[in-house]
């Protein structure tokens, strides 16, 4: 089941701006968030979560919706993941390296910038999180980069199909 972007800040209650959570909760006209486990890390679907015939790690088709991105969350934080919780049931969108791709240059591009190796080791404690255990690694959402990682996950997002927009209609 899956919960919207405002729940979880609320749920979770990390330190982030106001603009932060209210950009954040632009996803919810599209999205939902799941998490595979009792961690702190959730995928993004779009609402319509429609099954396609997607091919599993082994090759074999199956039936699997694409998930358009992950959320990382701390007492303090919240990150853009640089990979999304597949399984049989979800798979990673293409679109969604480039997303995290483009943040992570960013990043990259702000630690080089620094003046010294500790305003560098500083920036990057502030800005960067690795989990090792599963090679998960986030970039620090902020009220900087907020803006273009809504508008990217949500334009990469197919447009609901007529029976969705139909059935919601109706009610």
């Amino acid at each position: 089941m899956g919960i919207t972007v405002k729940n979880v800040i609320k749920k979770l209650k990390p330190d982030v701006s106001e603009f932060v959570m209210k950009e954040l909760e632009k996803l919810d006209s599209k999205c939902y968030l799941q998490r595979h486990e009792s961690d702190y890390r959730f995928n993004i679907h779009q609402k319509e979560n429609k099954k396609i015939n997607l091919p599993t790690s082994g090759g074999e088709p199956c039936m699997r919706a694409y998930v358009y991105g992950n959320l990382m969350f701390t007492e303090d934080n919240i990150y853009l993941s640089n990979k999304c919780i597949s399984n049989s049931e979800v798979l990673e969108h293409d679109s969604y390296r480039s997303i995290y791709e483009n943040q992570y240059n960013k990043f990259v591009k702000q630690l080089e910038d620094k003046d010294n190796e500790e305003d560098a080791k500083k920036f990057k404690s502030e800005n960067f999180i690795k989990k090792d255990e599963d090679d998960m690694e986030g970039i620090k959402i902020t009220d900087e980069n907020v803006d273009e990682i809504v508008n990217s996950l949500l334009s990469n997002m197919p447009p609901f199909s007529e029976e969705y927009i139909k059935m919601f209609s109706e009610l």
